[in-house]
């Protein structure tokens, strides 16, 4: 805080990435008000704080899908004891609480004012003007990760050997960034969707979350399906009742 204050004074414009875990995803209003009225960013961004239990062994979407649960049962919820994330990852149907409480305080006295990352994106996407986030994207693998040894991967969720595509000191980056495996790493965000997911109204908006989520079954039991599904089913349809009164606005 007094990092935050040291920036204001010297009028240094700062944004603010909060993680939404298991704990704060029930306090939203508390935790939006803080980030509102006392860090007072330039832009406020929520990242769904989540990771599969055997995330420091196993790659994002090389999980044994034998043992993946499926939506909205015991093990995809952080409480149970084989659940498939973490203890402190976020509850599914919180992260819907946690976005839907605020959209309706952002709403209802933010709106023009406060610029928060999803909900920018989704209004940007309710008219038209596509995803500004490649979680919502139909494709991704733009966000590359560099380490500082050179070698560069297909995302930073994704810094494992399996999506490893080089080092800059052996190729170039852009021929890595435009490599085979790279194109085929962002595709797969839209060729590897779930038949729940190609049925859902949603689709448009969600295109399936980030890959690095999908680590549980839709309901006919096929791999692939977001964990944060149910959160987000939520949260879009509270944002696409309000499309008409966001329209009254923009006019």
């Amino acid at each position: 805080m007094h990092a935050v204050q040291l920036l204001h004074q010297f009028q240094v414009p700062f944004n603010a990435l909060c993680v939404v875990n298991r704990i704060n995803a029930r306090k939203p209003i508390d935790t939006y008000r803080f980030l509102r009225d006392k860090v007072r960013p330039h832009i406020i961004q929520f990242i769904p704080g989540l990771e599969p239990v055997d995330f420091h062994r196993v790659a994002p979407c090389y999980w044994n899908i034998d043992h993946s649960p499926t939506l909205n049962s015991s093990r995809a919820k952080p409480a149970a004891l084989d659940s498939v994330v973490t203890p402190w990852s976020l509850d599914p149907d919180d992260w819907g609480y946690f976005l839907t409480r605020i959209w309706d305080e952002w709403l209802r006295r933010d709106y023009g004012r406060v610029f928060v990352d999803q909900f920018e994106n989704v209004i940007s996407q309710m008219f038209g003007h596509g995803p500004q986030k490649c979680a919502s994207a139909p494709t991704c693998g733009k966000g590359l990760a560099l380490e500082h040894n050179g070698d560069l991967y297909s995302c930073d969720h994704f810094v494992y050997n399996e999506y490893k595509l080089g080092n800059i000191a052996q190729v170039h980056q852009g021929d890595l960034a435009l490599s085979e495996k790279q194109r085929e790493f962002g595709s797969a965000k839209n060729s590897k969707l779930t038949a729940y997911c190609k049925s859902c109204k949603y689709l448009d908006l969600c295109w399936g979350d980030c890959p690095k989520n999908r680590c549980i079954k839709s309901p006919d039991g096929e791999s692939g399906l977001s964990y944060l599904c149910s959160g987000l089913q939520r949260f879009y349809a509270k944002a696409l009742a309000s499309r008409d009164e966001i329209a009254r606005r923009m006019r």
